[in-house]
């Protein structure tokens, strides 16, 4: 049921504008009356000719995967504040990010500057990591779901398809069921597919949009990919301004195979940046039941101080000291910076230099006495 303007939900939310719909429900731009602030409504229906019981179980595990969604706060993720349900419809509230899509900008300007597209995609591998480490499958990364605000950081919104992910357990739930958008989705999302969603599957899905901000032409879909493999373009084949070593790290994420591309957003956030194996061809095996790793909260930052992004699995961090000083990152290319305290904070301008450094030496192993 489409909502009207100015029509209320639970005597807080008054409809503003309509944003988006598709088959599953539809996005609307919402004055929240309570906080006197924008946020985005999303209504989800249900899909037709659905028994009731089984409805009942998908709102139910909606449900626990929003409050999930409530808890995590990332510089690069919209943040979801409410979850209701009213007549026939499922409805959760996520904070309102102005700016423009990135699928907006691509179809205005084309295809867009490599140093810009590169400081996006390591804001987005940031968001992606934070979601893994707890366990959320994005399942629909697409440039219709990136927002550029106006001073230019990129927010990964939209969590229509999360998915519930423990990697102890492949037999996962999927709470609102769907594929995402064919071409960005890999393999194992369509419907039918053997497998299950993982992070890979999120690398991949980054990876397509990525190939579709640097060429301006949105990839082919996997299953096209798969009838005609030759027919797939590589992206410098399109752009011959990309680098090579970029082309090489978007190609590798897209791979149809899930062993053979990126196995975590730390790996493919070193790709990007020179420090990590990008060859198509190199397969990797599949990680073996890993633990999903804490996530602590950042201290309180000072007024004025950059966003704190906690990117897992990075090589260990002094703590005893504040860290010194570094040389400038290249222009356009974003660094990391430790902030001493075991976290890392991440600015447009530098992500890559913490990536591009060394990892400590392992230990020596201790010789027995004879």
């Amino acid at each position: 049921m489409t909502l009207s303007t100015g029509e209320v939900l639970q005597n807080r939310y008054r409809v503003v504008s309509l944003l988006d719909q598709g088959g599953m429900g539809a996005i609307y731009r919402v004055w929240d009356t309570r906080l006197n602030i924008p946020a985005a409504l999303k209504e989800m229906i249900p899909q037709p000719r659905l028994d009731a019981t089984t409805v009942a179980q998908l709102r139910q595990q909606f449900h626990q995967e929003a409050i999930i969604l409530a808890e995590m706060n990332h510089p690069h993720l919209v943040n979801v504040t409410d979850f209701f349900e009213e007549e026939y419809s499922t409805y959760l509230v996520m904070g309102f990010i102005e700016g423009e899509s990135l699928a907006s900008r691509i179809a205005r300007e084309g295809a867009l500057p490599e140093s810009q597209v590169l400081a996006w995609a390591w804001q987005l591998l940031a968001a992606l990591a934070y979601c893994h480490s707890r366990g959320v499958i994005h399942r629909d990364v697409k440039p219709q779901n990136v927002v550029i605000r106006p001073e230019g950081q990129a927010v990964l919104v939209d969590f229509g398809l999360a998915k519930l992910w423990d990697p102890r357990d492949p037999h996962t739930r999927t709470a609102m069921r769907g594929t995402g958008t064919p071409e960005y989705a890999p393999p194992e999302q369509y419907n039918g597919h053997p497998g299950h969603t993982d992070p890979r599957s999120d690398l991949y899905s980054l990876g397509a949009t990525l190939y579709h901000t640097l060429t301006g032409q949105a990839p082919l879909t996997a299953t096209n990919r798969m009838a005609g493999r030759d027919q797939f373009v590589p992206l410098r084949g399109l752009n011959s301004d990309v680098s090579a070593q970029t082309e090489a790290a978007v190609l590798r994420a897209m791979e149809l195979e899930r062993n053979k591309r990126f196995q975590s957003a730390r790996e493919m956030a070193m790709a990007l940046n020179g420090r990590g194996p990008t060859l198509a061809h190199q397969a990797v095996s599949p990680p073996s039941d890993p633990p999903v790793p804490a996530v602590s909260r950042s201290p309180a930052m000072p007024p004025g101080a950059p966003p704190t992004v906690l990117l897992p699995n990075l090589a260990p961090l002094a703590t005893a000291s504040p860290p010194a000083p570094h040389p400038p990152a290249a222009a356009g290319k974003p660094s990391l910076r430790s902030t001493g305290s075991g976290l890392v904070i991440a600015t447009p301008e530098n992500v890559a230099w913490l990536l591009s450094q060394p990892r400590p030496p392992a230990p020596r192993a201790q010789r027995q006495p004879q």
